[in-house]
């Protein structure tokens, strides 16, 4: 009888040793397949911008060659436009950051979820141009729009700022993407008299200089970046500057070169 109680004793330890090994295994696949999760998701988010950064800029070349035959810029007429999945290839701690009162906040944010909410599930963005910083290596699309969305493809226009190139103040919006360096992460690097570069559809590029690098709180963040902040032509690249504290932004001021 003893005999028999050792034997099925072994026996159920036996199982439970192998059930054990089994949830190890899934926790550890499982584990794995969290961690690779975001760089492929990353990756793929990168791919599809550079494939229509390379689709830019054939455009691009085509529009500039017209106009060094015609001697007049010209776009083409059908825009410059990429088609995006709505989902799949969100950026971490991407958000919208509204400033005012509760209420007020409360109200933007229940539209800004109704408004996303009925966006189709393949959105078209349109390139106003590419933004070019040799110096940290940066050559990325310019959207016509700063949407959630957007962002996660290259740089947004804030719109209630000018375009690039008109008179007034254009500001230029870009993620901080700490979890990969790239699209503003190394704007960190960019200081006063350093060269900034805009190209637009037409093949005219703008050139700019640093004026000036400051970091600014919430609630002067509006009154920086708006279209009138300046009356002469002036571009603002702004992103993230946490580390200055919550809802801060690092703006790099640049004029005409």
């Amino acid at each position: 009888m003893k005999k028999t109680n050792s034997n099925g004793k072994s026996k159920r330890t036996k199982v439970t040793n192998i059930i054990i090994i089994i949830v190890a295994a899934c926790f550890f696949v499982t584990g794995v397949v969290l961690l690779l999760i975001d760089p492929i998701k990353s990756r793929m988010r990168m791919n599809i911008t550079e494939d229509a950064l390379t689709s830019i800029e054939a455009q691009i070349s085509k529009n500039a060659l017209n106009t060094a035959e015609t001697g007049e810029e010209t776009t083409e007429s059908t825009p410059i436009t990429i088609i995006v999945p709505k989902e799949g290839f969100e950026v971490a701690g991407e958000s919208y950051d509204f400033y005012g009162e509760e209420e007020e906040l409360q109200e933007l944010y229940n539209e800004v979820e109704d408004m996303e909410a009925n966006l189709p599930d393949n959105i078209s963005l349109t390139c106003i141009g590419i933004l070019k910083i040799d110096k940290i290596n940066l050559n990325l699309p310019c959207w016509h729009v700063a949407s959630r969305v957007a962002l996660r493809y290259g740089l947004g226009h804030y719109e209630e700022s000018v375009m690039p190139g008109e008179s007034g103040n254009s500001t230029i919006l870009g993620h901080r993407n700490q979890h990969t360096s790239t699209m503003f992460y190394r704007l960190k690097e960019v200081k006063k008299n350093d060269t900034v570069r805009f190209l637009l559809p037409s093949g005219r590029e703008l050139v700019y200089k640093v004026k000036e690098v400051k970091f600014v709180s919430p609630e002067h963040l509006v009154e920086n970046i708006v279209g009138d902040a300046s009356s002469s032509e002036r571009l603002t690249l702004v992103t993230c500057a946490t580390e200055r504290g919550k809802g801060y932004r690092r703006l790099v001021i640049c004029v005409p070169k």
